[in-house]
């Protein structure tokens, strides 16, 4: 099986008294799915992975799981820290409804290269799912150079997937070396995801700040047809503004983005869980400006469906 498309990866919405919300939790995934996503991720960093215990992130890819029942394919993202763990949560996340996993480096200081291709390799071998790479040279420490990603590809058929959030002309570079073998899915809220959509690559997995402008976008662009390739780039333009804005800086992204979702998914506010970054009234005005204009398409893309 081959995938594709917008799989936005979820913020993580917490109670008063610090445990996970599993309701708000679920109103999300129905909003994502409403606005046409074509899939679902969970435990990237914008669901603030690092800050919960492995029982918590199992417990919130079991309540997703649940509520997506089969509608769209499921990704999880894997953060333990060993590999025997990281195995443990990907056959965790199978029964839970997982259709691919996504590995992240192991914490801390960067390792070296050859020493990440075992990491990946040895635990891809031993999964029962199709596998993804995180290769994140941004935000991320440790990550494979072009070349280590193809070879460990190349060596480790179930790794099927990349989450290939590097520039787009070397992720093009490893497109063309495993001559489309893979499914590469762009990251950075989709700042460069035209150029990874002509590099060949097959989605976006994004925050879901603007997920039904961008899955009109990926269709549009999909389609071959002129005029709608026109309108996805206008699409594109309308968005990178508060796509720039947010991916800038992580911690930023959590405030600024779980609030905008905040306020569509009906929630009276939000509570932090520690370290978080303090919004500003600057960032919450600038935020809500550069989100409206692409409410107002998002209303347009809702008459347009069938």
């Amino acid at each position: 099986m081959r995938f594709s498309g917008i799989y936005p990866v979820l913020y993580a919405f917490f109670r008063e008294n610090g445990t996970l919300d599993d309701a708000a939790m679920e109103a999300q995934v129905e909003h994502c799915l409403d606005a046409g996503a074509h899939g679902i991720t969970v435990l990237g960093l914008v669901t603030e992975v690092n800050k919960m215990t492995t029982a918590e992130r199992l417990h919130l890819v079991q309540i997703v799981g649940k509520k997506i029942a089969k509608r769209v394919p499921y990704a999880v993202t894997i953060a333990e820290p060993d590999v025997a763990g990281q195995v443990q949560f990907a056959k965790d996340a199978k029964a839970a409804g997982a259709d691919w996993v996504i590995l992240q480096p192991p914490p801390g200081p960067a390792v070296p290269e050859r020493d990440l291709q075992r990491h990946f390799g040895g635990i891809a071998d031993k999964v029962d799912l199709p596998v993804a790479i995180q290769n994140n040279p941004v935000n991320l420490p440790s990550f494979l150079s072009p070349d280590a990603l193809v070879e460990v590809c190349k060596a480790h058929p179930n790794i099927r997937l990349l989450k290939a959030e590097g520039w787009s002309v070397e992720i093009a570079r490893v497109l063309d070396a495993l001559g489309g073998s893979v499914d590469a899915f762009g990251g950075h809220g989709g700042i460069e995801f035209l150029s990874l959509l002509r590099s060949g690559g097959a989605g976006l997995i994004p925050a879901p700040d603007c997920v039904a402008l961008q899955v009109a976008l990926f269709e549009d662009f999909q389609s071959g047809d002129s005029a709608r390739i026109e309108n996805a780039k206008r699409l594109h333009a309308t968005a990178l503004p508060l796509i720039v804005f947010m991916t800038r800086s992580l911690p930023g992204l959590v405030a600024y983005g779980k609030r905008l979702m905040a306020q569509r998914l009906g929630l009276a506010r939000t509570y932090e869980r520690a370290p978080f970054h303090t919004s500003t009234q600057f960032g919450l005005d600038e935020s809500d400006r550069l989100i409206a204009d692409i409410k107002n398409i998002e209303k347009t893309l809702k008459r347009r469906k069938p």
